[in-house]
């Protein structure tokens, strides 16, 4: 089910391109207008996704890059760490 559920578009999405169909079924916009509008918004939406996932990825791959500087800059100034050799 879940499959399925994934391909469908969201209702907004859905709700978009049911009167988008509509308007192109009682001829308020011809029908090949209607198919390149619904076209260039998919296009246009899968874009903004896909940058939206990139920026999320380079977010949290600077925040584990931080995360390991602090964790590496922690583990060299702890007590208990090897001893220093006494400078005679």
């Amino acid at each position: 089910m879940s499959t399925a559920t994934s391909l469908l578009p969201s209702p907004r999405k859905l709700a978009f391109y049911g009167l988008l169909g509509a308007m192109a079924v009682v001829e308020a916009v011809e029908w090949p207008i209607a198919v390149a509008v619904g076209a260039a918004t998919e296009v246009i939406t899968r874009e903004q996704a896909a940058r939206q996932r990139a920026e999320h990825e380079r977010i949290e791959r600077d925040r584990a890059e931080r995360e390991q500087g602090r964790q590496a800059a922690t583990e060299r100034t702890e007590p208990g760490g090897p001893a220093q050799p006494a400078m005679a």
